[in-house]
Formats: structure tokens, sequence, C-alpha cells
């Protein structure tokens, strides 16, 4: 929002109160003059708000083979095309695919959950996407897409958190993670080679790479934060990151390959 249309919108708010005061001008010295005079002063930064972290993870080493996934014990299944191990998916020079990178420490203030619910989707024999983020409390919204029955299985942990069969046409699950910090594993008791994660966050300043391993936190609160990457199988790490207002500030992470 704009300075100018801020302090307009604070003037029609506050107009009725100001009407009630024994000062009743409207003149430069008035209360509502002064609102407007300060508002059309605040810095561009702080009237734009925050700034952003923007940059890359990369696997160090070489990547293990994507060998392909025998999916022959369903008829439905066998009929996807191509599907490989999807563990680690690294591109050229390293770039790493489905790392969740967010802002773990230093925040400040209550973020409450989006209306609109995560996705996790069984489709084409395969969580669509692999690697998905929430925000605690937050509605996820589990489908099956596919001609054949699956069976939603997750963990905390080597816990359970619940097992729930989906056949075809079954209406959309929906669950509720409560605890930020929980990664929760999706599997398939009828389809073994299905694999998927929910990362749970408390704040909206989250990203997951994609096939060129870049990301960008935007509209970040100016201040110092702890940002963590985080990979299904190569694990996580963090790095010290100061946003100033309306600036970029640079993180790049390594993974090392399993040995």
């Amino acid at each position: 929002m704009r300075p100018r249309h801020l302090a307009l919108l604070l003037v029609v708010t506050l107009a009725p109160l100001v009407g009630c005061t024994k000062d009743r001008a409207t003149g430069p010295g008035s209360t509502v003059a002064g609102l407007v005079s300060s508002f059309d002063l605040l810095p561009a930064a702080q009237a734009a708000g925050g700034g952003s972290v923007k940059g890359t993870v990369k696997l160090t080493g070489k990547a293990p083979e994507m060998t392909e996934v025998n999916m022959k014990s369903d008829p439905f299944c066998a009929k996807q095309p191509g599907a490989k191990n999807e563990e680690i998916v690294a591109g050229a020079g390293g770039v790493l695919k489905n790392a969740v990178v967010r802002i773990t420490k230093g925040l400040t203030g209550a973020f409450p959950p989006p209306a609109t619910p995560a996705v996790m989707d069984q489709n084409g024999c395969m969580y669509r996407p692999r690697v998905q983020v929430a925000q605690a409390g937050q509605d996820v919204t589990i489908k099956n897409s596919d001609q054949t029955l699956h069976n939603v299985h997750t963990y905390k942990g080597p816990a359970t958190l619940f097992n729930m069969a989906q056949a075809q046409g079954f209406p959309a699950m929906k669950k509720k993670f409560p605890t930020a910090g929980d990664v929760i594993k999706f599997k398939c008791d009828v389809h073994p080679w299905m694999t998927g994660y929910v990362v749970v966050t408390d704040n909206p300043f989250w990203a997951i790479t994609g096939e060129d391993g870049s990301f960008t936190l935007k509209n970040v609160p100016p201040g110092s934060y702890t940002v963590t990457a985080w990979h299904e199988r190569l694990g996580t790490t963090d790095m010290q990151v100061t946003v100033a207002a309306d600036k970029t500030a640079e993180a790049k992470f390594e993974l090392a390959a399993p040995k």
C-alpha cells in the first residue's frame, strides 16, 4: 500500500474520533493534518515492508543414480511412463531439487496459518508434490487422482500418525499438523515406492527448490535470522542471514552427497 493511500485510510478511520474532540480544526495544525503529514514523510523502505532472501541449494559430491521405479505390481501404476526414484534429484552443477528453505529463528510475533490448504495429491502412483510445506494449523488436503486404491500412512519419526485407505473417487482427506518443526513422512502400504513429506513451519517465509535449485523468501521483515535448508536424505544445514528493508540477502547452501 502506498503511503498516501495509507494516510487516506487512516484519515477516514479516525475522522469520527477527531470530530468528538474539542479541537475540530481542519487546518495545518489539526490532528488529522498532522497524521497526513507524518505518513507522507514515511521512508519508502518502511512503507514498502521487508526485503528478501535469495539463493541456491547445491549438492557437493557425486549424486546417486536415479533408478527406475518398478510399478508392475499394480496394472494402473504400471502404465505410468519413466517413473524414477526421486530421493535425490540433482541437476547440472549439483543444483538440488526438493529442498525446503525456511526461517527457523529470529522472527517475532505470530503468523496465522493461511486459509488456503496445502495439497498432497496421489497422482501417477507418486506423491505430488513429493515435498510440501504447511504452516502449523493449516489444512492439508490429501487427494487421490489415480484410478487405483492408495493408502495414506503418515509418520512422525517412527510413530504412525494416521493410516487410512483412499480409493478412487473417495473424498479428499483434510488434516492439520500442529507442531512447527515436525517433518511428516507419507507412505503408501499398497505401493511401497510412494514417498512424500510435509515440513511444518510456524511462518510464511519458506520455499521449495525447483529444478534449478533456487529459492526466494519474499517480504521478510528486516532483521537477523537463522535460515535452514532441509532435504529428506541429506539432512539440514543452517545459515545466519541479515535482511534489510527493500534489499535482497544472499544465501547459498551446500549439502554433502551420501557416501
